[in-house]
């Protein structure tokens, strides 16, 4: 099982975190807020095969961000993993929407490349997929997709991936997973903001995914994993 969104850096007991997911053969993105906080993640990370330090530039951090900017870009070249990055143009972020933008710009030629990519697009996904697909980068996961049906089926025909956490499963957003094939399904916690317990979390959104689908877990956890490999960017594409 693959937990693709997961801040571990946050956790009260980050070793706690990562021993579970260790014990159970699971697989974590652990993402940051900012360049610094992946930079202080990586020594820590290291001993970890199965924990994946993800190099993030949060657009709620818009302004600490604008000093880490040249920092990202120079860590990008190296980095595997990238999230969480984006843009937020709910109450929270709107203030920095022009700021937003200008620095998503700028990275977006870093993500190239084969590169795990776990994007935030509260009330911005439409403009984040123009962004995306004016720079040919694709395919990245959108975390926690809150947006209508419709934006929905042009992420997925955009050739992106989306990332169900166990809220997303059970509460206002479920039907959504109707409408998402199935080869473009990730799984996420989105730990600690929406549970203490990550890997029970995912293992119980692989269960009401499985169930969904009418599979096996084992086979559903197949074909997610499968679906973890292929949602890396290109060097280049026409989206």
């Amino acid at each position: 099982m693959i937990d693709t969104h997961c801040h571990i850096d946050l956790h009260d007991r980050p070793l706690d975190a990562i021993s579970k997911f260790t014990s159970r053969q699971m697989e974590c993105v652990s993402v940051t807020m900012l360049p610094s906080h992946y930079k202080l993640s990586l020594p820590h990370l290291e001993a970890y095969d199965n924990i994946h330090a993800s190099l993030g530039l949060h657009p709620l951090r818009a302004r600490e961000g604008k000093r880490e900017l040249a920092q990202f870009i120079q860590l990008a070249k190296a980095a595997e993993y990238i999230g969480e990055i984006g843009l937020d143009f709910s109450r929270d972020g709107k203030s920095t929407r022009a700021l937003q933008e200008e620095m998503f710009a700028e990275v977006l030629p870093s993500l190239k490349g084969g590169k795990f990519v776990s994007v935030h697009s509260r009330e911005s996904a439409k403009k984040l997929l123009e962004m995306l697909s004016e720079a040919r980068v694709a395919p990245v996961c959108f975390h926690y997709f809150t947006g209508a049906p419709s934006l929905a089926q042009e992420v997925i025909q955009a050739g992106h991936y989306m990332s169900f956490n166990l809220r997303m499963l059970t509460g206002r957003h479920k039907s959504l997973l109707s409408q998402v094939p199935a080869e473009r399904v990730l799984i996420e916690s989105d730990a600690p903001f929406l549970t203490e317990s990550p890997h029970l979390a995912v293992a119980n959104a692989y269960s009401t995914v499985a169930k969904h689908w009418g599979i096996t877990l084992p086979e559903a956890e197949g074909l997610i994993s499968r679906n973890f490999l292929r949602c890396r960017t290109a060097r280049d594409i026409t989206c």
